[in-house]
């Protein structure tokens, strides 16, 4: 079985994009952020003649996720159970059987959270990690098949740092988001609670593949990046492992978007 997990930086705008995924490895289960559409507006005809089951939770314009099964899910969850923690949609969630037992795949677009002197945005990234590792203690069993997906915004170590030394330097001085302190302690609780990075388990010591390149300073074409984009799997998927990958070659596409997709394949059916 095939995950994959895309940012897709709207998908009306690059839908072509997801149709070559498709085509090249028919994952099982796609997992879209930052979808920037209604339900309403969300190409799902066009995904289901593709063989998915389709379940979008998006909104106008910002944030937006999506996940695309070929198996039935069990369940949906749409957001956090409380709703006071769903201004944004960033989150959605199912349950699909599997030759090993229901497993849950959870989708999230974290916030990106600009820079800790703005409180807003800084707050509301830290607030997402909190709620989701709230909902992990208090309605998942990390001993389960578990499998948490998406665009972290978050680079765990300095291997997955890929803008130059004085560029890394430089926006912990000024407090930039994507490596501070702060941020790894988030994502390392989500790690200690159960969760294995599966690629950089199978990939200790490589330093030089990143996930998102920045339009602006053309980063893909120098591999100036960051690896932000994960597929986080509990301890007991990890026997099942096959191999995985970060997809450059869709990077290579006619106005891509600024995110490649990462995939990894289990052998569970």
């Amino acid at each position: 079985m095939k995950f994959l997990s895309f940012n897709i930086n709207g998908i009306r705008a690059h839908i072509h994009q997801l149709e070559s995924i498709i085509n090249l490895y028919n994952p099982d289960i796609i997992g879209l952020q930052e979808t920037k559409v209604e339900n309403l507006n969300f190409p799902k005809e066009k995904l289901i003649k593709l063989g998915y089951n389709v379940f979008s939770y998006g909104e106008k314009r910002y944030y937006g996720v999506a996940l695309l099964s070929k198996y039935i899910p069990l369940n949906v969850q749409k957001g956090f159970l409380y709703n006071q923690f769903n201004k944004q949609k960033r989150l959605i969630i199912i349950d699909i059987p599997s030759s090993i037992g229901i497993i849950k795949i959870i989708n999230c677009y974290f916030p990106q959270g600009d820079n800790r002197n703005n409180f807003i945005k800084f707050s509301s990234k830290i607030n997402f990690f909190k709620n989701l590792q709230q909902f992990l203690e208090d309605n998942v069993d990390p001993n389960n098949p578990v499998i948490l997906m998406g665009d972290i915004n978050v680079s765990i170590s300095d291997l997955d740092i890929g803008i130059g030394e004085i560029n890394r330097k430089r926006w912990l001085k000024k407090g930039k988001c994507s490596f501070l302190p702060e941020e790894r302690i988030c994502i390392n609780k989500l790690l200690k609670w159960g969760l294995f990075d599966i690629w950089r388990i199978m990939n200790p010591k490589i330093n030089n593949v990143f996930s998102w390149f920045d339009y602006r300073s053309k980063g893909y074409l120098n591999n100036r990046g960051l690896r932000v984009d994960l597929i986080l799997i509990s301890k007991i998927l990890i026997k099942y492992y096959i191999n995985s990958n970060i997809e450059y070659s869709i990077r290579k596409m006619i106005k891509p978007s600024d995110h490649t997709p990462v995939w990894v394949n289990l052998k569970i059916f």
